[in-house]
């Protein structure tokens, strides 16, 4: 192989492996936060194993179509200013911002980040009212309303890299953050409810908070135990009273760690989960919120991820998009295995999809089930990102136009020195022959 080839060898290699670096591929991960502002998903830390919490941000734009194996992930430029894992975190309902709550976090100054994700800054708020044992509270999911009123249902302080959930100090107790007029209260549980970790919170557009699974507890020194998924805990966030539904239908196990979406027409439809760190069945199911019935939709594995706990899901528009995760199986299995993948979801279809297509209809849908009727103007990181994905493909076009040039060029090269040399070679004969016809007439004269 000679040095032209090796040349082009290597500027492949080196185009290839920017092509790689370019898509800012994540570690896999569990544990972790996201929200939805207008057609990004930001996703926030997560544990990339069973201790160490990371300070990554990503984000994905849905603005364009991409194929599930090929993710469009970009990492922010700027990190957390701390560790996370177990949090939880809520847009406001003017997209501006994304308030980071509790979790385990690496250092213990406060339990509230303010984000911002035009300039991808990180500042801490200053919150009236705050409640200082709420610094380090994590196995939570926080909600928010279109009033910028969070809630936050109970949890625990277990401390960073312990491997267990459940365990440390529970808090019996509903946290309330008005984003709006930067006030914290804190409402005690009435001693007929019991707390929850590790669960799902869903706010329906009537102010009703619906929370599924998790762990309970009966008394503060009893064992953790999973609640039946026939028992619906529910928090009105008008007359800040609690109570419950019975849910009939298909039975669905008990689990923690699942995720969940609303959809437009009133289901939740929650996805994987554990019990023990075992996988449990069905891997989704969906609750009708107005005849509270549980059923299982009949949908093929083609595309469908693998079982997965501590994953994230938001709703965008008509669809569910599951990303990250612990994978589970039958048995318990160490060490864990983390997906950085994403799947996606048909809410119409109830199918799993091989790609995303941007649809027009309706408006972005973040996680709480509020719909924003934003324009879709760009923002800075927006445009930014345009040019670089057009920079991405001028560059690309142009290493293969240049890679294909020298191709060219060789080849052309090389077929009119083949030709150059052969007619060095007959004019050589002949110039030989000729030398050889004169000196045999010498001799005969």
């Amino acid at each position: 192989m000679n040095n032209f080839q090796n040349l082009c060898i290597y500027l492949i290699l080196i185009f290839t492996c920017s092509f790689v670096i370019c898509q800012d591929i994540p570690d896999g991960r569990f544990e972790l936060s996201s929200a939805l502002i207008n057609d990004k998903i930001y996703f926030f830390g997560g544990a990339t194993d069973a201790t160490n919490s990371s300070n990554e941000v990503f984000y994905i734009d849905l603005s364009s179509t991409f194929d599930i194996s090929t993710p469009p992930f970009k990492k922010a430029s700027t990190g957390m200013p701390v560790g996370d894992n177990l949090g939880t975190c809520v847009s406001t309902p003017d997209n501006s911002t994304i308030y980071l709550i509790g979790g385990r976090m690496t250092s213990t100054s406060t339990a509230v980040y303010k984000f911002d994700p035009i300039s991808l800054q990180w500042t801490i708020p200053i919150i009236n009212g705050f409640n200082n044992s709420f610094i380090n509270r994590n196995e939570i999911n926080a909600v928010i309303d279109s009033k910028g009123k969070t809630y936050i249902f109970c949890g625990t302080d277990t401390k960073p890299g312990i491997t267990t959930t459940g365990s440390g100090n529970w808090f019996y107790e509903m946290s309330i953050f008005d984003t709006t007029s930067m006030t914290w209260s804190t409402l005690p549980l009435p001693t007929d409810v019991l707390p929850r970790v590790d669960y799902t919170a869903t706010l329906l557009p009537t102010g009703l908070i619906i929370y599924i699974g998790g762990f309970t507890k009966l008394t503060p020194s009893s064992t953790n135990t999973l609640p039946s998924f026939t028992d619906i805990l529910i928090f009105d966030t008008k007359s800040l009273s609690w109570s419950n539904k019975t849910a009939s239908g298909t039975t669905v196990q008990q689990r923690a760690g699942h995720s969940a979406v609303l959809t437009k027409d009133g289901n939740i439809i929650i996805f994987g989960g554990a019990k023990n760190n075992v996988q449990v069945y069905p891997d989704l199911a969906v609750l009708n919120t107005n005849t509270w019935i549980w059923s299982v939709p009949s949908n093929s594995t083609v595309n469908a991820p693998p079982s997965l706990s501590r994953a994230s899901a938001n709703l965008y528009k008509i669809y569910m998009i599951i990303t990250f995760g612990r994978k589970t199986s039958q048995v318990a299995v160490k060490p864990w295995v983390y997906s950085n993948n994403i799947y996606i979801f048909n809410t119409e279809t109830y199918s799993w999809v091989s790609s995303f297509n941007e649809v027009s209809q309706g408006a972005p849908t973040n996680k709480n089930g509020t719909s924003t009727n934003q324009g879709n103007l760009p923002t800075d990181n927006e445009n930014s990102s345009t040019y670089k994905i057009i920079l991405y493909v001028v560059i690309s076009i142009g290493c293969i136009a240049f890679l294909s040039g020298l191709v060219v060029f060789y080849k052309k090269y090389c077929k009119n020195r083949t030709r150059l040399e052969k007619n060095l070679m007959s004019e050589g004969l002949h110039n030989s022959d000729l030398h050889d016809k004169e000196k045999h007439s010498n001799i005969v004269l």
